[in-house]
């Protein structure tokens, strides 16, 4: 589809497809909830890592959450781009960004924009793991046009061998996961233990870091994810942001204080106290 490509090629977006909705599944049907007659989706990934982001303070926080959120981001892409579309296809179309009512990794393996590596993560041959997924789904039938990815990790196991909190061995269990005990909002003891262990405040790139397909991938040119980056992520950056500028951060779906005791855990000076 000529006119959705360089739409998408205009905001910086290069890998997507386009895939029979049928073939996808559905894992929250509540959300298709007054949109009957889906009949196909295109799938695209949104690269955000930049050249020369630094990351610095001393704690392990993820890069997606030192960058602008993303569904911000999506948000105003699917304004931008969906009433052009419309006119072209006819029909409804929706967008989707993490909310959404497919299984987003599976979708997007489907469409042949990347394999799910033993970390779990979408990985891409141009930009590797370190991009989000969003979808837009039409009630027009588009042909379908799908990418093909011949990857796959192989025999490597790095990624499984740097994760501190052993979350890839024999698969990936999401409750040893540095990146998901961080944001969770009660914590156990052990949550905290392993959170100070590894000075983690939000999310955690290990295993990316580390993985041979990032060390030479692509970087990003959507200049959203560098503006506004957070170099140096410490406890003083985050008493520093006004609420409108923690609003535009994907971590602000938890509240300030969540963020704050990720801090002064990671840095050995508290410790939560599980009743």
């Amino acid at each position: 589809m000529e006119v959705l490509k360089k739409l998408l090629n205009a905001e910086g977006i290069t890998e997507f497809a386009t895939v029979d909705f049928e073939r996808l599944t559905v894992i929250n049907p509540r959300l298709l909830n007054g949109k009957p007659g889906i009949k196909s989706a295109a799938v695209f990934l949104i690269p955000y890592r930049h050249a020369g982001m630094k990351e610095g303070g001393g704690f392990n926080v993820g890069l997606f959450a030192r960058c602008r959120d993303y569904h911000l981001y999506a948000n105003g892409l699917f304004e931008r781009i969906i009433p052009t579309l419309m006119a072209e296809t006819g029909g409804e179309i929706y967008g989707y960004a993490d909310s959404s009512p497919i299984d987003e990794k599976g979708a997007a393996a489907t469409a042949g924009l990347g394999f799910i590596g033993k970390n779990g993560l979408l990985i891409n041959p141009v930009y590797g793991s370190f991009v989000f997924i969003a979808e837009l789904l039409f009630t027009a039938r588009l042909e379908e046009d799908i990418c093909h990815c011949d990857g796959g990790c192989g025999e490597c196991t790095a990624c499984v061998d740097a994760c501190p909190a052993g979350a890839l061995k024999g698969g990936y269990t999401r409750e040893r996961c540095l990146s998901f005990i961080s944001q969770k909002k009660r914590k156990t003891k052990e949550d905290c233990e392993v959170l100070k262990a590894n000075k983690t405040v939000w999310g955690c790139d290990i295993c990316q870091r580390c993985c041979p397909y990032n060390k030479g991938a692509q970087f990003s040119d959507i200049a959203y994810f560098k503006e506004g980056f957070i170099e140096d992520f410490t406890p003083q950056r985050l008493r520093e942001m006004d609420d409108e500028e923690y609003a535009s951060f994907a971590f602000s779906f938890r509240p300030r204080a969540v963020l704050e005791e990720n801090f002064l855990t990671a840095s050995g000076e508290y410790d939560i106290i599980v009743s």
